[in-house]
């Protein structure tokens, strides 16, 4: 149970973090939409861009909140086991930090770029 102490001084630094987090996943993109709306020349292109942007970042949320009580009651249900998911997951994200790191994934996408070439697609 949360501290009650810290009210809406909680919930302001939850929300400040939470931006400062999200602007620069969200932001190119939006930045991108508006862009695309606005060189668009009609006001039903702008909205159907910003409607299908909008309804990609609400319904996930949405999914979320409705599979709250699941997601809650698996983790009491399977508490032990989290741990072990936990750390093999981090060791899963600093491999592949290694591997941005060290230009794996680049290689890939140029052995890839010429697979699709070798095969017309």
């Amino acid at each position: 149970m949360p501290d009650r102490k810290w009210g809406y001084l909680s919930s302001a630094l939850m929300g400040v973090f939470f931006s400062a987090g999200w602007a620069p996943c969200v932001g190119p993109v939006l930045g991108a939409i508006l862009t695309l709306a606005l060189n668009g020349g009609s006001i039903s292109t702008g909205v159907s861009l910003l409607s299908a942007y909008s309804a990609g970042l609400a319904i996930p949320f949405l999914l979320a909140a409705l599979g709250l009580g699941w997601v809650s009651v698996t983790l009491r249900k399977y508490g032990k086991v989290m741990h072990y998911i936990e750390v093999a997951l981090g060791v899963i994200l600093v491999v592949i930090g290694i591997m941005l790191f060290a230009g794996v994934f680049e290689r890939i996408a140029q052995a890839g770029q010429f697979f699709w070439i070798d095969f017309g697609i």
